[in-house]
């Protein structure tokens, strides 16, 4: 019985992008929910300086994703 070690290295590959793709996917829906935990989170801070620094930095994030 022959073994074709190139299609089981390809079908390898592809498992692990497949797996390395769904691995983002999820990081990138665990970072929108995190900045939308922080944007709730912050309107709900009283007025004042902090809330403002904690607006600016939240602005700053999302602007760099």
């Amino acid at each position: 019985m022959a073994v074709d070690f190139e299609a089981l290295d390809l079908v390898r590959t592809q498992n692990r992008a497949r797996s390395y793709n769904k691995r983002v996917g999820e990081l990138a829906q665990q970072v929108t929910n995190l900045q939308e935990l922080a944007t709730d989170l912050t309107k709900e801070m009283p007025e004042g300086n902090r809330k403002l620094m904690y607006q600016e930095r939240l602005k700053k994030i999302k602007d760099s994703s």
